[in-house]
C-alpha cells in the first residue's frame, strides 16, 4: 500500500519544482513582445485607377514610424518614389503630360512605414488601368439598367427607341466615354460608330459590323477577329471560322453580329462581360432586346444582365450565308486627361 502513495508524492514534488519555471518563461515572452505597426490609408484605394490629368494622390500614416516611402511601379519597370520622415506621408504622383506622357496602364504602389528599432509596415495596393475602369463602370451602369424600370424593359420598336440593343451598348459607353481619351489621338473625344448602312453592308446582311471609323476619327476600337460567311468554303469551314471569333472573346469586347437565334432573327449588339470560358465552351454578356415582345402592337425589349450561353450557339444562330459577326475591342491607351 505505502509504495503506491509514494509514486504519487515524488510526481507532485517533481511537478512542483517545474511549473514556476514555466510560468516565469511565458512570463517574459509575453511581457517583450513588440506592438505591431499597422498602416492607415487614406488614398487611393485599392483597385482604383487614376485621378484626373494621369495623377495618383497617395496619403498613408503609421503610429510609431520614423520614416515613411511609397513607390510607384509599372509593369515595364518604370518606377517613381516619394519618401517623408515621420509617420506620415502625403504625395501626388503624376504623368508629365505636358511632354506626351500619359498612363495608360495599371501599376503596383507599396507603402512601407520604418519604426526606430527597425520594425517594418508594408502594404500593397493595385491601380488599375483607364480601359479596365472604363469596363467596370460600364458593367455597372449595364447592372443598373437592368433593374430600372425606365430600362429595364422598354421601347425596341423605332431606331432611337431606347430598348434597341445598339442604343443599349451605346449608352453604356457614351456615359463614361468623356473621362477619356486615346494617347495616340490626345485631342479627340471618344465615340462609338454607328452600324454600316444596309447599302454599305451589301452582299451581306446589315448588322454585321459598325461604319469604318477608326481611331483617327475618335472611335478608340480595334477588330482583333471577324467572321462573314464565305459561299466558296463548307458549312463546316465556315463554322470553324465563326468558331474562332466566339472563342477570342474577352472581357469587355462589344459584339456586333447577324443571326437567326432563338429569340430573334436580324442584327443584334451585346457586350462580353468575361473571356471565353474554353471548359464549358460559355460566353457570359449583357444587352437588351434578345428578348422581347409585343405591347399595343409594337416591339419591346428586355435588359439582360450577366447571362451565359455556349459559344455554339452563337456559332449555330450565326453561320448562314451572307451574315457574319465582328469582335470590337477597346485600345489599350486610353488615358484620364
Amino acid at each position: 500500500m505505502k509504495k503506491y502513495l509514494f509514486a504519487p508524492l515524488l510526481l507532485a514534488i517533481c511537478f512542483a519544482g517545474l511549473f514556476p519555471a514555466w510560468a516565469e518563461e511565458e512570463d517574459i515572452s509575453y511581457a517583450e513582445a513588440a506592438p505591431l505597426m499597422q498602416l492607415a490609408v487614406q488614398s487611393p484605394q485599392d483597385n482604383q485607377t487614376w485621378e484626373e490629368h494621369s495623377a495618383l494622390t497617395v496619403s498613408f500614416s503609421c503610429e510609431g514610424a520614423v520614416s515613411m516611402e511609397a513607390v510607384l511601379r509599372f509593369p515595364d519597370g518604370t518606377a517613381y518614389t516619394a519618401q517623408a520622415e515621420g509617420n506620415a506621408l502625403s504625395h501626388q504622383f503624376a504623368a508629365d503630360m505636358a511632354s506626351g506622357e500619359y498612363w495608360t496602364t495599371g501599376a503596383t504602389l507599396t507603402l512601407t512605414a520604418l519604426s526606430a528599432d527597425g520594425r517594418t509596415a508594408v502594404k500593397e495596393i493595385t491601380v488599375i488601368s483607364p480601359r479596365d475602369q472604363l469596363i467596370r463602370d460600364m458593367f455597372a451602369e449595364a447592372e443598373r439598367n437592368s433593374t430600372d424600370k425606365y430600362y429595364r424593359f422598354a421601347p425596341a420598336q423605332e431606331d432611337w427607341d431606347r430598348g434597341v440593343c445598339k442604343n443599349f451598348v451605346m449608352r453604356l459607353f457614351d456615359t463614361y466615354s468623356g473621362a477619356y481619351r486615346m494617347a495616340e489621338y490626345p485631342e479627340l473625344k471618344l465615340y462609338m460608330p454607328k452600324n454600316k448602312s444596309k447599302k454599305d453592308s451589301a452582299p451581306y446582311d446589315y448588322g454585321i459590323e459598325w461604319r469604318e471609323e477608326g481611331p483617327s476619327d475618335g472611335a478608340p476600337f480595334e477588330i482583333p477577329i471577324q467572321f462573314k460567311y464565305d459561299s466558296e468554303l463548307s458549312k463546316e469551314e465556315n463554322m470553324e471560322k465563326c468558331r474562332e471569333v466566339l472563342h477570342s472573346v474577352r472581357r469587355g469586347d462589344f459584339f456586333q453580329m447577324v443571326g437567326d437565334y432563338y429569340y430573334g432573327n436580324g442584327p443584334h449588339s451585346l457586350l462580353f462581360m468575361a473571356d471565353y470560358d474554353s471548359v464549358n465552351d460559355e460566353v457570359r454578356w449583357t444587352d437588351s432586346n434578345m428578348k422581347g415582345e409585343r405591347v399595343d402592337g409594337a416591339r419591346w425589349g428586355y435588359i439582360q444582365y450577366d447571362v451565359t450561353k455556349s459559344a455554339e450557339w452563337f456559332v449555330e444562330a450565326i453561320c448562314t450565308k451572307n451574315r457574319g459577326c465582328t469582335i470590337y475591342r477597346l485600345r489599350d491607351d486610353l488615358f484620364i486627361p
